[in-house]
């Protein structure tokens, strides 16, 4: 009986790292992960889709909810890009919905609890059919290169080529390259595993969370741990968004190697500024 009952709870509650196979289209595997960037790419698009045919000169109350990121994080770029913010906004703002899209597709209805019966190392277990995106290191990885790609590529548009390997690679005074183009190195890779590692983590343990609460308490209690990741998940989105702004506004300033930790700090407070007391 005791083995029955353990076999039960693992078919009801079934948290993987990494993200699970539903079904193959060719080659192609798709994943639960993969569902749930798919429903937050929709969701995105159509709402980009209603507020070009929608939108007004006097928002009424949708279009204020929708433009208030917007305008938020516009205001944030404003201040800490000068006069390239039009340019910088775009790719930025991209990121910040996505992933606060994604995080809220995990606090749907459904999302974790309704799945396929699957069999692993031979116990019976249940693949959630949509999960968060961001819980899929997969997921936050690859965002992580494209904010990487980002950040480089401002630094050469601005610098050029040369500038940008001086940057990186000459060290000031001369004589300390060899010490600390290693350290330059390793610090631009590491943002890298920085903003995977961080928005993965904190993600995957609001599932986590949410999971234990659903098995071990009354519809009723999960609510409130609902609200918190609601509030996280916004956090999350606008730390690994204003991080990445930051990181482009390092590059193309051109501050004569300043890969140091001075500007690495500057890097952290500068997205801890915007994130509400007790949230970080």
């Amino acid at each position: 009986m005791p083995e029955e009952a353990a076999e039960a709870g693992e078919s009801l509650i079934h948290v993987a790292i990494k993200a699970e196979t539903l079904f193959h289209i060719g080659p192609i595997a798709v994943t639960n992960s993969m569902i749930g960037t798919l429903i937050a790419t929709v969701v995105l698009a159509s709402l980009a889709f209603w507020a070009s045919r929608n939108s007004a000169v006097v928002p009424r109350r949708f279009q204020s909810v929708l433009e208030f990121p917007i305008e938020f994080l516009a205001d944030i770029v404003r201040a800490q890009s000068g006069s390239r913010w039009r340019a910088i906004l775009p790719p930025v703002l991209t990121i910040f919905l996505l992933v606060l899209v994604a995080n809220y597709v995990g606090l749907l209805p459904g999302v974790g609890t309704v799945g396929l019966h699957v069999v692993e190392d031979g116990h019976e277990a249940v693949a959630p059919i949509i999960r968060p995106a961001s819980a899929d290191l997969n997921f936050t990885l690859a965002l992580a290169l494209v904010a990487f790609v980002l950040f480089v590529g401002w630094g050469i548009r601005a610098n050029g080529v040369r500038g940008y390997l001086k940057e990186t690679f000459v060290a000031n005074p001369p004589y300390m390259t060899p010490l600390m183009t290693p350290i330059h190195i390793v610090s631009e890779l590491s943002r890298i595993i920085s903003l995977s590692m961080r928005l993965f983590g904190n993600v995957f343990a609001g599932e986590i969370l949410l999971a234990v609460m659903l098995a071990l308490t009354f519809a009723i209690v999960p609510v409130a741990f609902l609200g918190l990741e609601m509030i996280f998940g916004a956090v999350q989105a606008l730390v690994f968004a204003l991080l990445t702004l930051t990181y482009i506004t390092l590059a193309t300033a051109g501050h004569g190697g300043g890969h140091d930790e001075e500007h690495e700090s500057a890097a952290h407070d500068a997205a801890d500024a915007a994130l509400p007391a007790g949230a970080h």
